[in-house]
């Protein structure tokens, strides 16, 4: 059976990096933004910088943010014989953070009993920030961890779950918003 698709017919190009210029990970960094938020340029420092001031959004720095591959969520084909179709893709990010004070055991447990809008996390290495913005916001579960030994930090554990076929865009960072 050939590939029967109702998309485009031709694929977009694919370009390769120059002379070994890999982008690299590691976030120190991130910005959550409250329901209702919208950020419309998250290279706007202006715009992010009002977001901060008013509190809808929160930055949450000295930390380590992941971004795993996502589960793709797909139903079964229309046509018998078919492939299952992908329409969608969960999604999840991990930050670890060692931050640790009575006012982030507030923080975080606020943040377990609501959505979040969106997630602008910092690469300190680029200068870059990816934004996470799905359709129907974050689900959030933080956890504290508190290890057995003297030998470890004790630290929040904290996992963003959403729903979005795309993968979150890079931008530039906004200037001064992010140390």
């Amino acid at each position: 059976m050939a590939c029967v698709s109702y998309c485009d017919s031709s694929l977009l190009d694919h370009n390769l990096v120059n002379c070994n210029e890999y982008k690299l990970g590691g976030v120190s960094a991130i910005i959550v933004g409250a329901c209702g938020t919208e950020l419309v340029d998250p290279s706007d420092d202006v715009e992010v910088q009002a977001l901060l001031t008013a509190g809808t959004a929160k930055l949450i720095e000295d930390i380590r943010f992941a971004l795993p591959a996502g589960s793709p969520v797909t139903v079964d084909s229309p046509i018998g014989c078919g492939t299952p179709i992908r329409i969608n893709e969960d999604r999840t990010a991990t930050l670890y953070d060692a931050n640790v004070t009575d006012e982030n055991n507030t923080f975080w447990n606020d943040v377990n009993n609501r959505r979040i809008a969106w997630v602008l996390a910092y690469m300190c290495d680029s200068g870059k920030v990816i934004y996470i913005n799905p359709p129907v916001g974050i689900t959030t579960s933080a956890n504290f961890i508190l290890p057995e030994q003297n030998n470890e930090l004790q630290r929040y554990e904290v996992t963003f779950s959403w729903r979005d076929k795309n993968i979150p865009a890079q931008y530039n960072a906004p200037a001064g918003i992010f140390g």
